[in-house]
């Protein structure tokens, strides 16, 4: 499902600004997660394995069609990290690739976002029932992020539950996804995706 949360252009006052500390918090913790080899670089290889993380994690062999989409998406948005094709880039480069393809190339960002958002979560929904379970919820994070401490976990579940149903709806991981990348303000309940931010940056 194609969740329209991109259907505007950001203006320039929607653009969060470069030296925001909260916004950068967030992207360096996006790169920590994904650099499982922790070389301080990220290469279009470090999104491919958390596609095959994924994939394994929901019992989809190598090849399947969920793990097809999930490279594609994962590697589409590896292109607007790095538009010159270095091939790797790390945290302080990556950092400034987001933040500009989030204030140049706005549009086509947050709908490769999107779209990957959308094979996150249809691959965890394993029931099909439009909703991520806390446990579901708890595979996603541990295969792709590599992230696994229950309190964290837990914390960032509740957050991402804006109405308070006790299930996260696939609306809200959209909105959760789109807010980490985008968002400076320090009640955005997307700031918690991949955990708690340090409670400095939340004052």
């Amino acid at each position: 499902m194609f969740y329209r949360l991109l259907g505007r252009t950001s203006s320039p006052a929607d653009v969060d600004p470069p030296d925001d500390l909260l916004l950068h918090w967030k992207l360096h913790r996006w790169f920590a997660c994904l650099d499982t080899d922790r070389d301080g670089r990220l290469t279009s290889e470090d999104y491919d394995l958390a596609a095959a993380r994924l994939a394994r994690a929901f019992n989809h062999r190598p090849g399947q069609r969920e793990h097809r989409r999930l490279l594609a998406r994962y590697r589409k948005l590896w292109a607007l990290h790095d538009p010159g094709a270095r091939g790797e880039l790390d945290r302080d480069a990556f950092t400034e690739q987001l933040l500009a393809a989030g204030r140049d190339r706005a549009r086509p960002f947050r709908t490769s976002l999107n779209r990957l958002c959308c094979a996150l979560v249809d691959i965890a929904d394993t029931d099909g029932d439009d909703q991520v379970s806390e446990r579901e919820y708890r595979v996603l994070l541990s295969a792709a992020f590599g992230l696994t401490s229950e309190r964290d976990l837990t914390a960032a579940y509740r957050m991402l539950d804006r109405d308070g149903s006790g299930t996260l709806e696939h609306n809200e991981i959209h909105a959760a996804v789109l807010e980490y990348f985008t968002s400076n303000s320090p009640d955005a309940p997307g700031n918690w995706l991949l955990g708690p931010p340090p409670a400095a940056l939340l004052a």
